[in-house]
């Protein structure tokens, strides 16, 4: 199968296109540095900037439209642009018969603290209902997909990491200071998580169930805590770590003032604590993965010691 993916200098395009590349796929890698993905056909295309897209687009059997601006702050024009009007312009580019593979976000839910797992029909909501730009355009995105495609798939997973992870877990590393790390209710809440190589093999269901269609929500069959997963991390290191919790509606509170001194001052540099960053971490969300298991037919789950180690080299 020829297969586009975009955001293919990414972590998450990245990973998909080695899978593709590895299962024999023949793939057109997009994005928008001026060097892409080795051993791969690469086109430079800045969603975010509009342009003329690459010829191939328009002859591939399906696109796998990883692309996004993610980010828990920023400007919200930035990520309209690249997040919502660039998966318009994916859609005007490329085949109308083509199988198109949406990466979307559990983001598309708000956490609200309520018990159970959440459905795939629980979203998008209004824009209202979210506390950031990050998942108010993944939301958007959602609307023009239905809207434009309504026979694409939008894969929904949730806290996804791994090799090349350039958002979760580091950014919890960097505040860890003098062995201790303070989280928004000690990081203690279990939540579905997504090891990269899960979100790989859902790709790879997408694409051979192409009569599957809508929100599918993909993440490992055990749920995991942000504490055990860092805990795990630094076992793996042999360095000791210590999880200090903040009450939830504090951390809120100082991500809301910080946001607000940051507008003010109209800096574009992210806060040290996001309204985003507090609800991630504080909000028990657990996916319903009904549809992963029994329409695209795959229950992925990694073993916790063992990724952690291969990220530290262990």
């Amino acid at each position: 199968m020829r297969v586009a993916v975009t955001g293919s200098t990414g972590f998450v395009g990245g990973a998909i296109v080695r899978r593709l590349t590895a299962g024999g796929h023949s793939v057109l890698a997009l994005g928008r540095s001026t060097a892409g993905p080795d051993d791969v056909e690469y086109a430079r295309w800045d969603l975010g900037l509009g342009g003329l897209p690459p010829a191939g687009l328009s002859s591939v059997d399906a696109v796998v439209h990883a692309a996004a601006h993610v980010a828990g702050w920023g400007d919200e024009r930035v990520f309209h642009a690249v997040t919502v009007a660039g998966t318009a312009r994916v859609i005007d580019a490329m085949d109308p018969m083509a199988r198109l593979v949406v990466i979307g976000s559990s983001s598309v839910y708000a956490p609200d603290g309520r018990l159970g797992s959440y459905r795939e029909s629980d979203a998008p909501l209004e824009a209202r209902r979210y506390s950031g730009p990050y998942a108010r355009a993944k939301a958007d995105q959602e609307r023009v997909v239905e809207s434009r495609r309504p026979d694409a798939i939008v894969l929904r997973p949730r806290a996804v990491w791994g090799p090349g992870d350039r958002t979760l877990l580091p950014r919890l590393e960097s505040r860890v200071r003098f062995g201790r790390l303070v989280l928004p209710a000690g990081g203690r809440h279990r939540m579905s998580t997504t090891h990269i190589e899960s979100l790989a093999d859902a790709v790879e269901a997408a694409l051979a169930c192409p009569d599957v269609r809508g929100p599918v929500n993909v993440a490992d069959a055990t749920p995991r805590s942000p504490g055990e997963l860092l805990m795990a991390l630094f076992a793996a290191r042999n360095e000791p770590l210590r999880i200090v919790g903040l009450p939830s509606r504090l951390a809120d509170g100082a991500a809301i003032a910080l946001e607000s001194v940051y507008r003010l001052a109209g800096t574009r540099r992210e806060p040290a604590i996001t309204r985003y960053a507090v609800s991630a971490l504080a909000a028990p969300v657990v996916l319903d993965l009904a549809r992963l298991h029994g329409e695209l037919c795959i229950s992925p789950d990694v073993d916790l010691a063992a990724k952690a180690g291969e990220l530290v080299g262990v």
